[in-house]
């Protein structure tokens, strides 16, 4: 589930970026370019992006682990994460999920009038 959640996170902010015209790095986390190109963004949607690059760099890091382990350590992931990390990371990419669909959704109602 962290896995999976955290592709929910890194696609969802990524079209957030690609709607305002940022062309970002082919890299996992893209906080920093949410914070560096903040003033792109709705206010409503910049109030978040402090929250939106925590869960993106705590979900980028922990991306590898969810996939593989620890495998110099002998851990796997079930080893490495339980229940309660998968209920964490998947509240978090709902919410970056539904503002990224609501920034769309707004995105779509200006360009039709």
């Amino acid at each position: 589930m962290v896995r999976y959640s955290q592709e929910c996170v890194g696609l969802s902010l990524k079209a957030c970026l690609r709607l305002v015209g940022v062309e970002y790095p082919k890299v996992h986390d893209v906080g920093d370019i949410l914070r560096a190109e903040s003033v792109r963004f709705p206010s409503w949607f910049r109030e978040e992006i402090e929250r939106f690059a925590e869960i993106s760099r705590d979900l980028a890091e922990k991306r590898a682990p969810s996939m593989y382990g620890v495998e110099a350590a002998g851990k796997s992931p079930e080893d490495l994460f339980n229940k309660d990390d998968a209920v964490k990371a998947l509240e978090s990419a709902e919410f970056v999920h539904e503002l990224a669909r609501r920034l769309l959704e707004t995105s779509k109602s200006l360009t039709e009038k």
